[in-house]
């Protein structure tokens, strides 16, 4: 049987069958970033992360109570986004609640947490073009 098996996919990876190599998903991924701790041990985990164009972050507060705050002169910060993108702020988020963002213009994310700011809650993101010609 395992011989069976072997050689049914051997005939379809030599006929083309299946090209892994050329193959990319054209959906987007969720990527998780968890909210945790309280005063100076707040962290995002991770405290950076790279996505692609299209991507969906989802913040997870585990503890703790926090917000998820763009860098900009909307949140009065200096501008720490892309300069087209629009500023965002999560509003506070307590332990177990959840906060969606979908970035869609390519470039560095900065964001911090607004009651933790000062003890270095902060993170950053990095939205990569789908675009193959930039």
């Amino acid at each position: 049987m395992k011989l069976f098996i072997l050689h049914i996919t051997l005939l379809v990876l030599a006929s083309g069958g299946l090209k892994a190599q050329s193959f990319q998903s054209s959906e987007a991924d969720t990527v998780t970033i968890r909210i945790t701790g309280s005063m100076e041990d707040s962290r995002f985990i991770p405290a950076e992360v790279e996505i692609q164009q299209g991507d969906l972050l989802k913040f997870v507060v585990e503890e703790g109570v926090h917000t998820v705050t763009a860098y900009h002169p909307d949140n009065r910060r200096p501008l720490g986004i892309p300069e087209n993108a629009e500023s965002f702020d999560s509003d506070v988020l307590q332990e177990g609640q959840v906060w969606f963002y979908q970035p869609d213009i390519p470039g560095e994310y900065n964001y911090f947490c607004r009651p933790h700011e000062r003890m270095g809650h902060k993170g950053k993101f990095t939205v990569r073009s789908t675009d193959k010609n930039n």
